[in-house]
């Protein structure tokens, strides 16, 4: 310190402002804003500013004491409080007071633990909050450690200085210190102005045509700036921040710096539009956006007699850039200097007032316009001492953070240093490290490579590129080539011929039995010429027989082809042709479809003889799964046994079977075999559970603890509906369940769940993750205690066999923790879509990662990202593809069954949140001139082609489409439904419906009215066209029960479903059970045609 203060010549000057000895005056624009946060959230030291300087030599404590009251009486700011008058916030300067400064004498503490209680005492002195009601708003600490060692901790509220100010701060005080210490006069220039004088300044500027000015370029800058760059964050972001932080050290190497120095200098640009350019490159790949808005502050002293100020000048400019993938370094800096030119060319619009005129969207969880602050300081060498190792310089925090991150570069002794404050609500110290290591990295490979698009430009060096790839495997051990399933389950039939394999009510089926049935039925269809590759549909609901066929199909070499009873007729053929189907098994029931041949599952062979069975090869297909898709007709997964076989043999070898599984999903449905397979493999017994317990989570519940159920999968959404059921039930059966297996969409730990798993003991809860394309990929489990499961679990490491890749758009691995798109390599890939070659082509692409030539590699377009453990996180889908109650739907496929409807001539689907909290499909409609909308036959329409999940549980009829500045319907400004009784789809058919009238009735409309949030409910009104659906229904049924003691099964709901038909129902069902009572008191009665009671 006494180096620096000798280069300032000796004369100290005071400066007389004339002024009374108090007087108040307006804020600055930029004080408001701090004054009002320390308002809202009082006593908070994130806005002091501080420096620990270290002080080699004696100190003179009269001779600092001296210069402090001297530096408080030149600066009006440092003898400045803050108070309300009128109801406005107002500045005041009182007379120069005593000196805020404290001492503390460290030199008693062992000398090797002096550096740690400095460093410790001088935080602390650094966070401790001010009150902006007392002056002064500084305050300066001594900390002895020997005679001719100390630290001297200055603390100055932001609200009264700046960086620029910290620097004028320092050099003053230094020379004050020296000219007191040597007795002598101090040679300081005079103050012509005071901050007063900036603040009145400053708003007198901001009228007229010059104000006008710049806020017409700074609305042209910002129009329709995303209001929140999205990073991917560590935990989610809070309602109100606590702007606890912390910081992050790094720094670059020397000839990196000098790289950064000579290119600014061949491009015509300066080291912090190249710094700021590679840092919003960094931000683009992070948040996988590309319209990227950064805070970066100005000195904001324009007027040559600002300079000498300490005050609260800075200003910040906002600066956003649209990054392209395609341009290259050179592109980027060229438009981001030229972006930043402008902006300082209209620097003196303050922050404060950009916000207040171009009214952002607002939130007390984040920062308007940015969240993100980058700044490159000048470094001031003097006074520091000599440091003979770079690396010594370390900026020490407080733990707090302004923004969400913070990034400062600052050079030091040739080498530029880089301090990332950031929000420790929001992000982990591995995280910012992570994000440091990759700025390095880029900022260094878009040196090299200037020219090359900045969309391929390296995130990460060659080891870190080698572990992200190696982390992609599985940590399972790979299953060599296993058993195809159905010789599995033929070589467990041999060991345990007795033992039951099948249950269906009061139904069962041996592994003998099951082994001869499907035998002789897999001889018959060899007979017909079934063998590898050739499609068999099977027309088999829910039954022992359906399994039968399953086996007996690829006993044949066959793959079959699932033809659900329940699904609409003209979809079953649509399936039926797209397949080419010329063999279907059936029960006995003829299907609503021609087909060229019908087989019974149970018909008996006429030939003595029958044709013999041929290997099977590991390449044919086991089944083809129809899904969604995109052209409005559905696509068919074509699947072979190697992949089937892979994922079976990783379940048994993991997690075998226990005693009894419950067989839940529809064939529909890959789930489906494995519950068939694994189970059976294992030589377990599986329990075919009943339409009705599918759809009635209260049937489910008992029909788990009737048959003492240890294994069940489930959906995700299905598992959450029998929580909830069993949290409203007093169903107190004790299950035997132990392991849940669950997928199709992303698991949340509910209360109602966490519940369920505790009170019944369950084990182990797997939450799996595979589209239809791979079957199960990867798996996280979850055991222990349930209160310790997170609420949000992964989707966990590939399975054996499988590589799960996380990928950015040009399908290079993109580090852990940043979002990119889930890629599916190994062998558990389909071949593709049954006669699709092009479907197939963009969707299963050669696979550049993996150690195998040749291999392919599934894109799922679904958005992940990897944790640092190496599990899988969900982010949900890229593309419009939805998933509605755990069914995955394409909307395009919605859309065109709509756009076939009479008197519509377009449609757009999106999902919205339903009023039960849940999400649902909602159809816009345009409809054609002069005819209106008939949402009942739209309905119609829709479920005569479309599975239930896909049909919309509203239709909002609209007269043109919101469309984007590009010309596309604007998804996102589509209304939301309004989910009452006068809305569209909710109106009867013809004339105001009846009211309820019976107790009963009464008791039903209002259950209904909690259940959809709809209000009045009429006799007639369909409880499906109010808004209801599958998982609503069950809400009912529940409801019915706990209140009136009404054992309804589900399927009540959808055979009458309106108040007038389940109240009739109900009392059939009371009826045939003998259970009605006399009396209105007593019995639920409804009127008929003739007004009596029924």
């Amino acid at each position: 310190m006494n180096e620096a203060a000798a280069d300032i010549s000796p004369e100290y000057g005071a400066h007389d402002t004339g002024l009374p000895d108090v007087f108040m005056f307006p804020l600055s624009f930029a004080q408001e804003r701090l004054w009002f946060l320390d308002q809202l959230q009082p006593g908070q030291p994130v806005y002091n500013m501080y420096d620990i300087v270290p002080w080699q030599g004696a100190m003179s404590l009269v001779a600092l004491r001296r210069a402090l009251d001297a530096l408080i009486a030149r600066h009006e700011t440092l003898r400045t409080h803050f108070a309300v008058e009128a109801g406005e916030p107002v500045q005041i300067v009182t007379p120069a007071a005593a000196a805020p400064l404290e001492t503390t004498d460290l030199s008693s503490v062992p000398r090797h633990d002096r550096a740690a209680a400095a460093q410790t005492l001088a935080v602390a002195q650094a966070a401790r909050p001010f009150d902006l009601g007392r002056a002064p708003l500084f305050r300066v600490h001594a900390i002895h450690l020997a005679p001719d060692e100390h630290q001297l901790v200055l603390t100055i509220h932001h609200i009264v200085a700046d960086g620029w100010s910290m620097r004028v701060l320092f050099r003053e005080l230094s020379a004050l210190y020296v000219a007191f210490v040597e007795e002598r006069a101090a040679s300081l220039t005079p103050l012509s102005v005071q901050y007063a004088d900036f603040t009145i300044w400053q708003r007198e500027s901001l009228k007229g045509e010059p104000f006008e000015r710049q806020l017409a370029f700074w609305r042209s800058q910002l129009e329709d700036a995303p209001p929140l760059l999205e990073l991917p964050t560590d935990r989610p972001r809070p309602a109100v921040p606590t702007y606890r932080g912390a910081l992050h050290n790094f720094s670059l190497d020397t000839a990196l710096t000098q790289a950064v120095r000579s290119f600014a200098q061949r491009e015509g640009a300066t080291p912090f539009m190249v710094l700021l350019a590679a840092f919003k490159l960094l931000l683009a790949r992070y948040s996988n956006e590309r319209d990227i808005v950064v805070g970066t502050p100005i000195a904001n002293r324009t007027r040559v007699e600002l300079e000498a100020l300490i005050g609260f000048f800075a200003n910040t400019l906002v600066l956003r850039s649209r990054i392209d993938d395609t341009q290259d370094f050179r592109e980027l800096l060229a438009r981001l200097r030229e972006t930043t030119l402008a902006a300082y060319a209209q620097q003196d619009m303050p922050f404060e007032r950009l916000v207040e005129e171009l009214r952002p969207q607002r939130a007390l969880n984040h920062n308007p316009l940015f969240q993100v602050m980058f700044v490159l300081n000048a470094f001031d060498e003097a006074g520091r001492g000599e440091e003979d190792d770079n690396d010594s310089y370390r900026e020490i925090g407080i733990g707090t953070a302004k923004f969400d991150l913070h990034l400062s570069m600052i050079e030091v002794r040739g080498r530029l240093r880089g301090i990332i404050e950031y929000a420790t609500d929001l992000f982990d110290a591995a995280t910012v490290e992570q994000l440091a290591q990759h700025f390095t990295t880029l900022l260094r490979a878009a040196l090299a490579n200037p020219g090359q698009p900045v969309g391929t430009l390296p995130l990460f060096d060659a080891d870190e590129h080698a572990a992200v790839l190696a982390i992609a495997a599985s940590p399972w051990p790979a299953v060599d080539e296993p058993e195809l399933v159905h010789l599995r389950v033929a070589a467990q039939a041999e060991r345990t011929p007795s033992a039951v394999a099948l249950v269906q009510g009061e139904r069962t089926l041996t592994y003998g039995e099951l082994e001869r049935r499907a035998q002789r039925l897999a001889h018959r269809l060899a007979a017909r010429a079934v063998g590898p590759d050739v499609p068999v549909g099977i027309y088999i609901g829910r039954s022992i027989e359906q399994v039968v066929a399953v086996l007996a199909v690829l006993k044949a070499g066959g793959c079959y082809v699932p033809l659900d009873p329940t699904y609409p007729g003209n979809r079953l053929a649509d399936i039926c042709a797209d397949a080419a189907l010329a063999l279907v098994i059936t029960d006995g029931t003829q299907p609503p479809f021609p087909v060229p041949h019908l087989v019974p599952v149970d018909a008996q062979a006429n030939d003595a003889s029958p044709v013999a069975l041929a290997a099977v090869p590991r390449a044919a297909l086991a089944y083809v799964l129809y899904t969604s898709g995109s052209t409005g007709r559905p696509k068919g997964v074509a699947m072979p046994h190697g992949p089937l076989a892979n994922l079976i043999a990783w379940q048994h070898d993991t997690s075998p079977a226990p005693a009894r599984v419950l067989q839940f999903t529809s064939l529909n449905f890959d789930v489906s075999a494995q519950e068939i397979f694994s189970t059976l493999v294992a030589g377990a017994t599986l329990v075919l559970a009943s339409e009705d317990e599918r759809r009635d989570p209260l049937a489910l519940l008992e029909r788990l603890a009737a048959d003492r159920i240890e294994r069940i999968f489930l959906p995700a959404v299905a598992l959450q509906a029998l929580a909830a059921a069993a949290a409203e039930t007093s169903h107190s059966s004790e299950l035997a369940l132990r392991d849940i297996v669950t997928a199709g969409e992303q698991l949340q730990i509910s209360p109602q769940l966490r519940q369920f798993a505790r009170r019944h003991r369950i084990g182990v809860l797997r939450n799996q993750y595979g589209p239809t394309e791979t079957h199960v990929v990867s798996e996280w489990t979850l055991a222990g205690p349930p209160d310790d499961w997170p609420e949000q679990p992964p989707i966990g490491r590939a399975i054996a066999g499988a590589r799960l890749y996380v990928l950015d758009r040009h399908g290079a691995p993109v580090p852990e923790r940043v979002p990119g798109e889930l890629y599916i390599g190994g062998c558990v890939l389909a071949r593709g879509y049954l006669g699709r070659p092009d479907a197939t082509a963009a969707s299963f692409l050669p696979d550049p990662h993996a150690p195998l030539r040749d291999a392919r590699m599934y894109r799922t377009g679904d958005l992940a990202r990897r944790r640092g453990d190496g599990a899988i996180e969900y982010l949900g889908r890229l593309d419009r593809q939805i998933k509605v109650r755990g069914v995955r739907v394409e909307p395009a496929e919605i859309e065109a069954v709509l756009r076939e409807a009479d008197g519509i001539r377009d449609a757009a689907v999106v999902d919205q949140p339903d009023p039960g909290g849940g999400r649902c499909v909602v159809a816009y409609l345009l409809g054609s001139e002069g005819i209106e909308c008939d949402v009942r036959a739209l309905r119609r329409h829709c479920r005569e082609r479309l599975p239930e999940p896909m049909v919309p549980a509203a239709f909002v009829a609209l007269d043109a489409w919101p469309l984007t500045p590009s010309g596309k319907i604007d998804r996102a400004a589509l209304p939301a439904p309004q989910w009452a009784a006068e809305r569209l789809d909710a109106a009867p058919a013809a004339g105001p419906s009846a009211q309820p009238e019976t107790s009963l009735e009464n008791a039903l409309a209002a259950i209904w009215r909690e259940v959809l949030k709809v209000d009045p409910i009429g006799m007639h009104d369909n409880f499906f066209d109010l808004g209801g659906h599958s998982l609503l229904a069950t809400r009912v049924v529940a409801r019915i029960r706990a209140r009136l003691g009404i054992a309804l099964p589900l399927r009540r709901l959808f055979e009458a479903p309106t108040v007038a038909g389940l109240a009739t129902a109900i009392l059939e069902a009371e009826l045939a059970h003998g259970q009605s009572e006399a009396g209105e008191s007593t019995q639920h009665q409804t009127a008929g045609d003739n007004g009596e009671p029924t």
